[in-house]
């Protein structure tokens, strides 16, 4: 069962489609088994001259197939090379290919303190750059607006104003969301909803955190700040990789042209990034440059550091902590979530699913209430 919906989730992760026409057809011959057998089916009634020039295509075209396959891998071997040795460079990661502000772990420690205020804030807040702009973005939304007495819309721009509109008490999930929004990879080709993806699982992923975090006794912001953040190390696998697939895919185009190789030329021009391949490396390797990166933000006030390097050592549950717990439960409900969301398991399946998340007792009736889909916030009163 966990083998089939995490085939699943990868499947949804590169094509929706995809993975609703993989469910349809668990257990049925292959597509392309049943066109080869309709194909013979249709070779009994053509004239022995068709047949040979048919079997001659057929036989050229799995020549042509066995080739693509082969240098398919040898640039998946190069590409994964290159990414390992990249993946080495945790500053670089983490102020370059992420660009993680100076600034980002000390304004959520700041808003952390039990004793914050705005006037504390603020002037962290400041000092990043984008932080301004993207929180007036979110505030002055539709569905956030404001009226004055004349039932003018209010528009909010300024920062201290901003900072206050939701409550001090939401501001960490507001620094979390929209950094990590700012860090999803922008040109996934040819997976264009990679993006939407990751934001998808990173969002339930911390929101079903949040609400298991009272079950629990930790703190809730905390909580999503950690379902969340720990699929930063998906965004750089997901980053690094179109990247040196294009390198890696160039450089061999160009020494095919200088030795003249042409079936190899051909066959390169029309290879694309293997999502399979892209999968199996993120699960390699994300969760650890998650806990690396997170290490590294060296947060004080917000606990979530000890939770991720539990999980990245791959703890017995019962050795688990709390918060560990929490985003053991969080991951694997919001996958569920999100696999009842796209029609991707049956009744049957989820009761199973559910069953294995270890779930506080009390907690599924509120996280089958919790919409994942959107952060749950609400203006403070002025």
């Amino acid at each position: 069962m966990e083998k089939i919906l995490k085939t699943r989730l990868n499947n949804l992760f590169l094509d929706n489609k995809a993975a609703q026409f993989a469910v349809q057809n668990e257990g049925l011959p292959e597509a392309q088994d049943v066109a080869q057998q309709q194909n013979e089916n249709n070779q009994r009634q053509l004239l022995d001259v068709e047949k040979q020039a048919l079997r001659e295509k057929r036989l050229n075209d799995k020549a042509e197939q066995s080739l693509v396959r082969t240098i398919d891998q040898q640039l998946n071997v190069e590409i994964e090379k290159r990414i390992e040795e990249r993946l080495e460079d945790i500053e670089h990661i983490y102020s370059k290919i992420i660009g993680i502000d100076k600034a980002l772990p000390n304004l959520l420690d700041t808003i952390g303190v039990r004793a914050a205020t705005i006037s504390k804030i603020e002037p962290v807040a400041t000092e990043i750059p984008w932080f301004y702009n993207d929180l007036m973005k979110l505030i002055n939304q539709p569905k956030y607006k404001r009226l004055d007495n004349k039932g003018n819309v209010i528009l909010v721009d300024n920062l201290r104003v901003g900072l206050s509109f939701f409550g001090i008490e939401n501001l960490i999930q507001i620094v979390t969301s929209l950094s990590f929004r700012r860090w999803l990879p922008q040109i996934t080709d040819p997976y264009p909803k990679i993006k939407t993806r990751i934001w998808e699982e990173a969002l339930a992923t911390a929101l079903c955190c949040k609400q298991l975090a009272s079950f629990s006794k930790v703190e809730p912001n905390h909580a999503f700040c950690l379902g969340m953040f720990q699929l930063i190390g998906k965004v750089v696998i997901v980053r690094n990789f179109f990247r040196i697939f294009d390198e890696v895919q160039r450089e061999a185009i160009i020494e095919a042209e200088k030795y003249a190789k042409h079936d190899a030329h051909r066959a390169l021009s029309s290879i694309s990034p293997n999502g399979d391949f892209l999968n199996t490396l993120i699960e390699k390797h994300a969760f650890n440059i998650s806990t690396q990166l997170i290490n590294k933000m060296d947060l004080k006030r917000v606990f979530i550091g000890n939770a991720m390097q539990e999980i990245n050592q791959d703890l017995a549950y019962e050795q688990l902590s709390p918060m560990a717990k929490v985003l053991k439960q969080g991951s694997a409900y919001a996958k569920y979530r999100i696999l009842k969301q796209h029609k991707l398991i049956d009744l049957a399946q989820a009761k199973d699913f559910v069953r294995t998340m270890n779930l506080p007792k009390g907690s599924l009736e509120i996280l089958q209430k919790t919409d994942i889909r959107s952060l749950q916030l609400s203006t403070s009163e002025t």
